[in-house]
């Protein structure tokens, strides 16, 4: 029986009644690539000098919202409810329209990993002019992808006093396949290499003939049953890389390590032990690897047991056959967000 419609979470916001901040709807530019970007600043009330964070997205086959809308849980909103967590603590909080959604400018797919660490850099700017903020406290939270190109931008900013990641891509996306059943691994890995190795000036469509060329020769290597469940799959997998093929090129082209083995500053780092996008172990390996070889003497890697890759935790069960209907991101990936940016907040080298 196929999963029902995830619907709203009973819970939108953390706290009973009116939130103790206000939602102020801003814009800022990204001047380098002349991109202006809109998003909602949430202030929590009489705030002065305050820490606050910029929360970056991951990717998807369209750009996302300001709160992270996903296509498959569309009540979900999981940036939203960060906001209003770390709002209810007393942090001010920028959630961000993607380049090409909502009221921000520009294409994200027909960007680059360091053209999107740019946007990052322009939001933490904004962030320290704005009056209720401390211009030393400001840090970044990103999502999956945003493990790439966070670290980019803390590097890159002096303004940047911290990045926390959640589910955070740290290596390379052909590791990252390994984990696919043999089938779908064999036609994702040559799709990709396809893509990563396709010359720029290429047009869509004689991409999309490169990959579903790679693809059909993929498939001549597997079993007659793999190839029965994997080649529906194709038409999905070959629209995926051609919509983003600028980005996706440039991701290929991108070093997760470069930035990290220089990135010197607090490092938290969230993943869900029940993450089948991005391996816990895969990711934080190497992640430790690198801060370890920048002498980070400040990171923590959290792995949260029953989190999948896009935090949530369901809140109501279905039946039979139809393991949730209701989720919410996290209370519990809410909280341990607050460790690097309140006082006296429990950290360690190794959590859960």
């Amino acid at each position: 029986m196929p999963q029902a419609p995830i619907r709203d979470s009973p819970r939108p916001r953390y706290g009973a009644g009116p939130p103790p901040y206000t939602a102020v709807e801003v814009a800022f530019q990204n001047a380098v690539d002349n991109v202006q970007l809109a998003g909602t600043l949430t202030v929590p009330r009489g705030a002065l000098n305050a820490p606050a964070v910029l929360l970056s997205q991951g990717l998807g086959l369209e750009p996302f919202d300001r709160d992270y809308t996903l296509p498959s849980a569309p009540a979900l909103k999981s940036f939203l409810a960060i906001a209003d967590a770390l709002s209810r603590n007393g942090i001010v909080v920028l959630r961000v329209d993607d380049r090409g959604a909502g009221r921000s400018s520009g294409q994200k797919q027909l960007s680059s990993v360091q053209q999107l660490a740019g946007d990052l850099v322009a939001g933490v700017a904004f962030l320290k002019t704005r009056p209720e903020v401390n211009p030393k406290r400001i840090g970044i939270i990103g999502h999956s992808f945003a493990g790439l190109t966070a670290p980019i931008a803390a590097v890159r900013s002096n303004d940047v006093a911290f990045v926390i990641t959640l589910a955070g891509l740290f290596t390379d996306v052909l590791v990252n396949l390994e984990r696919l059943p043999p089938g779908l691994r064999a036609a994702a890995t040559a799709t990709w290499s396809t893509l990563a190795q396709s010359p720029p000036t290429l047009s869509s469509s004689e991409l999309e003939s490169r990959l579903r060329d790679a693809f059909t020769s993929a498939m001549a290597n597997v079993s007659d049953q793999e190839r029965a469940s994997v080649q529906g799959a194709m038409a999905a997998i070959v629209t995926q890389w051609v919509k983003s093929a600028p980005l996706r090129r440039s991701q290929a082209l991108t070093d997760p390590g470069e930035a990290l083995r220089a990135l010197t500053k607090p490092f938290l780092a969230i993943h869900g032990a029940r993450d089948r996008d991005l391996d816990a172990a895969t990711n934080l390996g190497p992640l430790v690897r690198y801060l370890g070889e920048a002498a980070n003497a400040d990171f923590t890697v959290a792995t949260i047991p029953d989190i999948d890759h896009w935090m949530s935790v369901c809140t109501r069960s279905s039946e039979p056959g139809n393991p949730c209907a209701e989720m919410q991101f996290s209370p519990r990936v809410a909280a341990v967000s607050l460790c690097p940016v309140v006082p006296g907040a429990k950290r360690g080298r190794l959590a859960f």
